[in-house]
């Protein structure tokens, strides 16, 4: 076996029995992992106080030839994300980022962009006033769902699921003023005619209509960095929409219920 180093954030955790963990990293150099943890809940010294959600780690793990189950031997912190345990809002919000974060990225499909998405957001948002000042005038709510979007399109960006937005799937015209629909099942805007021509499939694929100016908040998004979301003024009534027609377009493209999402 070969003992591997690498930067992670934990993604995923469960009990395997009464001392040890199945835990999944989302890592700098090798993409995500899933790591066996030997005694895990009663190792004081490899592993106690270390294996949170919110932190940064250096974890060291044995790879074995042939298994996808890596065994994890030592983990040393390297940031730890306290103000995102103290605020539920917030917290409940990460959970949010891990969930999306564990069904989009493969095992081993190494994208450092990714790891650094994760990393970003969660130094950004540990350092957000509304932790240690109090509220700000904009509401949580609306800061975070800004941050929502910025990580979902930034995330489908880098695992190459990002919807088409410039052109009809079906006849490829020009989506110039942002008018068109969506097709759920295609992945992309749609115009008025195919959505329209009872031959083709379209009228029985999901179309929805997008938020309005959704296109061009998505866009932005993935064209800048986290600054813009300090910056961006935008109504929380559109957030939320934009924010309803991701969580539609995950669910049906993962054809999986995004658990963290039920409620909201």
């Amino acid at each position: 076996m070969k003992l591997l180093s690498t930067n992670g954030f934990i993604i995923y955790a469960k009990k395997m029995n009464e001392a040890d963990l199945l835990l999944s990293y989302i890592t700098e150099d090798y993409g995500k992992i899933t790591c066996f943890a030997n005694n895990a809940r009663k190792s004081k010294k490899r592993f106690l106080g270390k294996l949170e959600p919110a932190m940064l780690t250096n974890i060291k793990f044995y790879e074995k030839p042939g298994m996808t189950l890596d065994i994890l031997y030592e983990v040393d912190m390297i940031e730890d994300y306290k103000n995102l345990r103290k605020d539920i809002d917030i917290y409940l919000f990460l959970t949010k980022l891990i969930e999306l974060s564990r069904i989009l990225c493969q095992e081993r499909d190494n994208n450092k962009n990714i790891f650094y998405l994760i990393r970003d957001v969660f130094k950004s948002l540990d350092g957000l006033e509304t932790v240690s000042a109090g509220r700000p005038p904009v509401s949580i709510n609306t800061v975070l769902l800004k941050y929502e979007i910025y990580f979902i399109s930034n995330l489908l960006k880098f695992t190459g699921i990002f919807p088409n937005f410039s052109n009809c799937v079906g006849c490829s015209e020009k989506n110039l003023q942002n008018r068109f629909d969506f097709s759920l099942k295609k992945g992309g805007v749609i115009c008025k005619s195919c959505a329209e021509d009872k031959y083709n499939e379209f009228k029985y694929a999901g179309i929805n209509k997008l938020p309005v100016n959704f296109i061009n908040l998505s866009n932005l998004m993935v064209e800048s960095d986290l600054s813009i979301i300090s910056k961006l003024i935008v109504k929380e009534e559109m957030l939320a929409e934009c924010s309803i027609f991701l969580r539609d377009f995950l669910s049906f493209h993962t054809g999986k219920r995004l658990k963290s999402f039920e409620g909201i």
